[in-house]
């Protein structure tokens, strides 16, 4: 999608129809990780250990505490952006693009981190 037809999009395109087209990946994403949880839960429960499909539920809400950081960015980020597009200043659409995409992998990174480092803790004991 080049800059003329983002433009479209935001600026021409009807609401209900821009905000269909930009919610769908979303909600395909938030799908992804319902079914990718559903699926761990099911061939981790063929090993009938509930010790191990306990473990798959625990791990869930980690999942969506990452997710949930992510989506901090994304709508600060949407946010700016937006605000920035209706004031015609593309350079501050870029930079807060840029800043909500490098803030929500640094947050990921120290995400990984803190997890890995409080496994390594728990298990010390």
């Amino acid at each position: 999608m080049d800059n003329t037809e983002k433009i479209q999009l935001f600026e021409r395109t009807p609401i209900p129809k821009a905000v269909m087209t930009l919610a769908i990946p979303t909600i395909l994403s938030s799908l992804v990780m319902v079914l990718y949880n559903l699926a761990d839960t099911y061939f981790v429960a063929q090993l009938n250990d509930s010790v191990q499909n306990s473990a798959v539920t625990l791990a869930a809400p980690v999942l969506l505490a990452f997710n949930a950081i992510n989506n901090l960015f994304g709508v600060g980020a949407s946010s700016m952006m937006s605000r920035a597009l209706g004031r015609k200043d593309y350079e501050t659409v870029y930079q807060s693009s840029a800043l909500g995409f490098y803030c929500a992998l640094f947050s990921a990174a120290g995400f990984r981190f803190s997890t890995r480092l409080s496994a390594c803790r728990f298990w010390a004991f």
